[in-house]
């Protein structure tokens, strides 16, 4: 597939011409991991992590960071639907995934943007969840950080969308997988470790999000 270049011009234009709409669809309420120690923006560059409800979650982010330019991980069915949209999802700076084949381009293309002081979105599912159950994390994310150096920032979403909904978000600190990591060059028992700590981390923020939202009935 022809991959066209990303344009902040056009993704300037879809947030604010879509802002309106998307905030009385998403009326999303924000929480922190921790509040106190947390910067109120994203560092740069950073990844962006985030569990993967529904495909409304890329809509949800440009709402949530309306002035970060995010280039977000997009798989290759999204491409296919038809030409126009494809543009659209080029120019709103997505990064081609072909999951059928073993073409990591999007690695490299991740870690450029990285150092060039950008952000990039990973949803490490990879797929929605089927029956209500999501997908295990995929590794990339581990190799995107490792070998950019970048901060990863978790996000989740409690995908509660819809005009009579409200959808709740939680930002937890940054990770530095760098620092975690046993040696310079981890291995594929290493990396899987990671992924499984990130793995880990999503969860947590799952249940602390649960624990405020209980939190708040009382």
């Amino acid at each position: 597939m022809k991959k066209l270049k990303p344009s902040r011009a056009v993704t300037a234009f879809v947030k604010i011409t879509g802002a309106p709409g998307a905030f009385l669809f998403f009326k999303y309420k924000l929480y922190f991991e921790n509040k106190a120690a947390q910067p109120k923006k994203l560092p740069k560059p950073c990844i962006l992590m985030s569990n993967h409800t529904s495909l409304m979650d890329f809509v949800l982010y440009l709402t949530v960071f309306p002035s970060r330019y995010i280039r977000f991980l997009m798989a290759e069915v999204l491409f296919r639907k038809n030409a126009l949209f494809s543009w659209l999802l080029f120019k709103l700076g997505g990064i081609y995934v072909d999951r059928d084949t073993k073409n990591l381009s999007f690695l490299s293309e991740s870690v450029k943007v990285l150092e060039e002081g950008g952000t990039v979105g990973v949803f490490p599912q990879g797929r929605l969840p089927v029956g209500g159950k999501p997908w295990p994390f995929k590794p990339g994310i581990v190799l995107i950080a490792l070998k950019s150096g970048a901060p990863i920032v978790p996000v989740y979403t409690d995908g509660r969308y819809g005009i009579t909904k409200r959808a709740r978000v939680i930002i937890g600190e940054s990770i530095d997988l760098r620092e975690l990591a046993v040696t310079a060059e981890p291995d594929d028992e290493e990396i899987a470790r990671l992924t499984a700590f990130l793995e880990e981390k999503n969860e947590s923020l799952r249940l602390r999000l649960e624990a405020m939202k209980e939190e708040e009935k009382k």
